[in-house]
């Protein structure tokens, strides 16, 4: 009776904490019900990753769960969990030839043994394993059914976290160019403008348009120039600092939100993705035939708000394609 006490109160929170957990915390959950649930010395959770496996482990002496690394290969034991979908209870994993040292828990000697696969739609994308010490009761048939009921919880628990990140990833990028869309450009420049203001800081937002796209396009073919808006898209990406971002604006448009950037680090950036695009070399057209130009403005001095700063960029965007294209230029008609 205290062991299904025991089961329905384990199962009770893992079910409070579900709604709550983060991709993070949610194999620590699992770990913490899983010891609770089948009274064990330690846990561990391999999830699949291409072929090897990322361990977390739970010891029953309340450390904080320890993360192996990243690339841990998969064991072949656990290889045979995954490649059979069924649970493997080992009643002594000392003794057990078949199982190795990267399958055992550190801090734990252990005898009785669950492996568990996660399954999701009839694939296997981890393990979950309990351990208990020697001279334990071996883990029952009931308790491998239940076992495998909180693996596939925690399974699909983590396929709809994936699935949420993924949604949440496309709601903010384009689906073209895979930098951030128009829509996060503006929620991120007015955030970005009242951060500079509140710390007194300058920010600079850099209008790129592609020079000639509709001819490229006319000559190849609209799949290829979207094709070369991707690409241009991702030399930017590699182009800026990690804290700068790099969205779509529409059409053969990007944008750049420099933060703590003033006028002349401006420039030097903006000049720095000009350069990189004319020396790229990209199908169809001989170097130096695809390039860009780039507008300026900085915040506070040409705008303090978002729409003002997009258009004095768009503004000085507009000089720089008249005075020749595959140039700079900053707000106020000041040619770089």
């Amino acid at each position: 009776m205290l062991a299904r006490e025991r089961t329905l109160d384990s199962l009770l929170e893992f079910a409070d904490q579900l709604h709550v957990a983060t991709p993070t915390d949610l194999p620590d959950q699992t770990l913490k019900a899983a010891l609770h649930m089948f009274d064990g010395e330690g846990a561990a959770l391999l999830l699949s990753r291409h072929r090897s496996h990322e361990r977390r482990v739970w010891c029953v002496s309340g450390a904080a769960p320890t993360i192996a690394p990243a690339n841990l290969p998969a064991s072949e034991f656990c290889r045979m969990v995954l490649r059979t979908g069924h649970p493997m209870a080992v009643p002594d994993l000392q003794a057990d030839a078949r199982v190795g040292i990267e399958d055992r828990c550190p801090g734990v000697v252990a005898g009785p043994a669950l492996f568990v696969p996660l399954r999701l739609r009839e694939r296997a994308v981890g393990v979950l394993c309990v351990y208990r010490p020697r001279g334990r009761e071996r883990f029952s048939p009931d308790e491998v059914r239940l076992a495998s009921l909180l693996a596939s919880c925690t399974a699909l628990m983590l396929e709809n976290r994936r699935l949420a990140e993924g949604l949440a990833k496309m709601a903010v990028t384009d689906d073209l160019t895979q930098v951030h869309n128009y829509r996060f450009l503006k929620t991120a420049l007015r955030r970005e403008i009242k951060r500079a203001g509140r710390f007194n800081q300058q920010l600079s937002l850099l209008m790129i348009d592609v020079d000639g796209l509709k001819g490229y396009n006319d000559r190849n073919g609209h799949m290829r120039g979207s094709l070369l808006l991707k690409e241009i898209a991702g030399l930017f990406a590699q182009n800026v600092r990690s804290w700068d971002l790099v969205a779509k604006y529409g059409g053969d448009e990007f944008t750049a939100i420099l933060p703590q950037t003033g006028r002349e680090g401006a420039l030097v950036a903006a000049e720095r993705l000009r350069a990189v695009v004319e020396a790229h070399a990209f199908p169809l057209v001989p170097q130096g035939a695809i390039t860009v130009s780039l507008g300026v403005a900085t915040f506070p001095e040409d705008a303090t708000d978002a729409l003002g700063l997009i258009r004095a960029s768009d503004h000085a965007l507009y000089q720089a394609k008249q005075n020749g294209r595959n140039r700079v230029a900053v707000y106020e008609q000041r040619a770089a």
